[in-house]
């Protein structure tokens, strides 16, 4: 009898002693899945189509002289040229080519999510290396999940998601020879694009 009773106790301090164990087990676990889902879930992409698949220009010169911080009178707001989804000229940043205004544009382009993933891949490699090519360089963007590829070089700016079969081109001009673009107004240009490329993926991320 006395064996049998403390067999008793014996196995009731067992099943204590495991109970907070697989309390704990549970628990972690738990928080592990939490972690994973909230990992997943910052490094989804927003929905982007109307910024993406849309052909028409939604801003107007009073919305776009307020991004770019300048006088709505500096701007322009052109007919469609070339396949161009926006067309403005800009004062006060040098002429182009034509002695005109500086013109910038933007417009969805065709591209792959295989060609889009690889261009991230390729900047962001070369940034690693501290390697600017032309100036070339990359950032991520505001909202956390498209990148900003800067070509100065060219006055092109390009967005990218790899969650989209096109990229995003935003040119604001090349400073040459054949222009009175000074240096100091071409990386004035180049920051206020990027403000403007934030702007728009703020704008029309769902």
């Amino acid at each position: 009898m006395r064996h049998t009773i403390a067999l008793f106790f014996i196995s009731l301090l067992i099943a204590c002693n495991d109970t907070p164990k697989k309390q704990s087990t549970s628990e972690s676990d738990s928080v592990s899945a939490s972690s994973k889902q909230e990992e997943n879930s910052s490094n989804s992409s927003g929905n982007y189509n109307s910024l993406f698949n849309n052909n028409d220009c939604d801003m107007s010169i009073a919305e776009l002289a307020e991004v770019l911080k300048v006088p709505e009178s500096n701007l322009n707001k052109l007919d469609k040229i070339g396949g161009n989804k926006c067309s403005f000229d800009l004062k006060g940043f040098g002429t182009n080519t034509l002695d005109g205004d500086s013109r910038i544009s933007w417009r969805s382009t065709p591209s792959s999510k295989k060609q889009n993933k690889k261009e991230i891949a390729s900047y962001l490699e070369r940034k690693e290396a501290e390697l600017k090519i032309m100036g070339m360089d990359i950032e991520l963007a505001e909202t956390g999940d498209c990148y900003i590829a800067q070509q100065p070089a060219h006055g092109r700016i390009i967005i990218y998601n790899e969650n989209y079969d096109h990229a995003f081109l935003i040119h604001y001009g090349i400073k040459s020879a054949n222009t009175d673009r000074t240096k100091e107004q071409h990386e004035e240009l180049r920051l206020k694009m990027t403000n403007l490329a934030n702007y728009l993926l703020q704008k029309h991320r769902k």
